[in-house]
């Protein structure tokens, strides 16, 4: 459970209001956001234990952080399903999932 907290803790934030056009978060590039989307495609586009977070971390090498920072953003910019059970990823490759 260990991992998922560190994916889920960004999406589970109070007072996030999705929001167009987020500035990336410091230390976040647009490949590193593209990278973790990918990552969670591969983990099937949603990450609600730790079976499916920790390939996510181990594929990308991010820091519980940067995780962190890089699911809120995602939340903020309304690329998560907000009512779902832990994280779903709602865009780029999991668009349609």
């Amino acid at each position: 459970m260990k991992h998922a907290v560190f994916i889920l803790a960004g999406a589970l934030l109070a007072g996030c209001d999705g929001l167009d056009g987020q500035t990336l978060p410091d230390g976040v590039t647009a490949a590193d956001v593209a990278l973790f989307r990918t990552a969670v495609a591969d983990a099937g586009c949603r990450i609600t234990a730790d079976a499916q977070a920790a390939p996510v971390k181990a594929q990308t090498g991010f820091s519980a952080d940067k995780l962190r920072s890089i699911t809120q953003y995602l939340r903020l910019n309304g690329e998560t399903d907000v009512g779902a059970i832990g994280f779903k990823l709602t865009s780029g490759p999991c668009a349609n999932a």
